[in-house]
């Protein structure tokens, strides 16, 4: 489901007004990804470096 950047930073917003931190994750890989989504992180930063390690 893609959301715009308003609705990302509205959501982003609410969820530290409530004093719930957010969640960021680095993933170089797509899998890593896929387990930082299933796990609930509100960030998912790619590194484009994941490919040449797995090269």
């Amino acid at each position: 489901m893609a959301l715009s950047r308003s609705e990302m930073l509205k959501r982003l917003r609410a969820q530290v007004a409530t004093g719930h931190p957010i969640v960021g994750c680095g993933a170089g890989t797509g899998i890593s990804a896929k387990f930082a989504e299933a796990g609930g992180a509100d960030l998912i930063i790619i590194y484009n470096s994941g490919r040449y390690r797995m090269a």
